[in-house]
């Protein structure tokens, strides 16, 4: 399988792609990219991070009741009176206490702290966005410096009271998976992870499904299983079939595949031809759909590549259902590849 390089795709578009796949579209037009030079996708991130810790300290840094156990000559909580006395605390006018501490030194916190630590060492974020960065990071001084790793933010929780963190840790997250630390010297670089593709694959398929999600009225947009309209002594044999993006209104269904391949026709015998494999998928989900319903009975697929060699956009109908096979030009203004998606889906 060939992929597609995504070298020439402008940062704020693989940001915009972000956004939308961390389900934060809503917040693209409240954060100004526009002074970014250059082609720095980690100075946009880090600009972005410093904006979003920012409204975090202006709504409120958050803090969580600690458990704390402590030698103090401020009597608070509990007492433990044996190691107070192994101890001889109580000469001393002190006592071990065991105490509850509303703290701002919490996983969320420390998350943020340890990644804007790493892009002040990092050799290619620019100085003015380093200098942006300090503006921030002395806010959280109170919090421990730790060495993050994944379990920190497999462990972290959302709730109302912390929602506004989202973004931010989002952007820690892919930053700390991008993360390459010089032994040398300890400077930090930073892996392009937007020129692999397999990366850029899955961020491409949730960006799709989130933009209709967002931007389509009156529509639920899913990933689905489909069963396979089979009989048989072993069906658990069968492969699952999981859609992309399946797009459901009152009265029509669409199963959209999107693919992230360098070419969008394949070659076969010096002629070009759609890639069969993903025909055949398409078709497979759309027929054995069937079964679930009367309103699958005609629907339709869309298989959706980025545009590279060629634009696309063919229409057949195969058995009752319509199939289009058709490319997004990831390379064009936003404004462009926005209005594409929603003629993609209406036509």
């Amino acid at each position: 399988m060939i992929y597609l390089q995504t070298k020439d795709i402008p940062i704020q578009n693989i940001y915009y792609m972000l956004m939308y796949s961390w389900d934060r579209a809503k917040e693209i037009e409240s954060i100004d990219i526009n002074n970014i030079e250059g082609n720095n996708l980690y100075d946009l991130l880090s600009l972005v991070l410093t904006k979003s810790i920012s409204k975090i300290i202006k709504k409120g840094i958050y803090k969580e009741y600690k458990s704390c156990y402590e030698e103090t000559s401020s009597l608070r909580g509990k007492i433990n009176f044996d190691d107070s006395l192994k101890r001889n605390s109580f000469r001393n006018g002190k006592a071990f206490c065991e105490f509850d501490e509303f703290s701002d030194d919490v996983i969320h916190n420390q998350i943020l702290k340890y990644t804007m630590y790493n892009i002040l060492k990092s050799k290619e974020i620019s100085k003015v966005i380093k200098s942006d960065i300090m503006k921030v990071y002395h806010y959280f001084n109170g919090v421990s410096l730790v060495r993050v790793n994944k379990v920190y933010f497999n462990n972290l929780k959302l709730h109302k009271n912390n929602l506004h963190y989202k973004l931010s840790l989002d952007i820690c997250n892919l930053i700390y998976n991008n993360m390459m630390p010089d032994e040398s010297d300890g400077r930090i670089t930073f892996k392009q992870f937007y020129r692999e593709d397999r990366e850029m694959a899955y961020i491409f398929e949730n960006f799709v499904r989130n933009f209709y999600n967002r931007h389509l009225e009156n529509c639920r947009v899913v990933r689905e299983n489909i069963s396979w309209d089979a009989q048989g002594d072993n069906l658990g044999f069968l492969p699952i079939m999981q859609t992309d993006i399946t797009i459901k209104e009152k009265s029509r269904v669409t199963i959209m595949d999107t693919k992230y391949y360098r070419n969008s026709l394949s070659r076969n015998m010096e002629r070009e031809k759609f890639h069969s494999n993903n025909l055949y998928q398409i078709f497979s989900y759309l027929k054995n759909a069937e079964s679930k319903g009367e309103i699958y009975n005609s629907s339709r697929g869309i298989l959706l590549y980025p545009q590279v060699d060629r634009y696309l956009d063919e229409d057949y109908d195969v058995q009752g259902h319509k199939i289009k096979v058709c490319t997004l030009n990831l390379n064009e203004e936003w404004e462009s590849i926005y209005n594409r998606l929603l003629e993609i889906y209406n036509s």
